[in-house]
């Protein structure tokens, strides 16, 4: 669900993961989400970059 450039995340996601994204967002001064959407963003561009140089 899409609230304005901002993704909430409606899955269910294990505990270790949830715990591991709550200490590192922490580190960074983030949210959780922000750090998972800023993660997938970023994954998202380096693949689609990679299927562009396939071209």
């Amino acid at each position: 669900m899409a609230y304005g450039n901002k993704v909430k995340f409606h899955y269910d996601v294990p505990v270790y993961i949830k715990q591991m994204l709550a200490d590192t967002a922490k580190k960074l001064n983030m949210t959780a989400t922000e750090l998972l959407s800023r993660t997938i963003e970023e994954e998202y561009a380096r693949v689609k970059a990679e299927k562009d140089v396939k071209k």
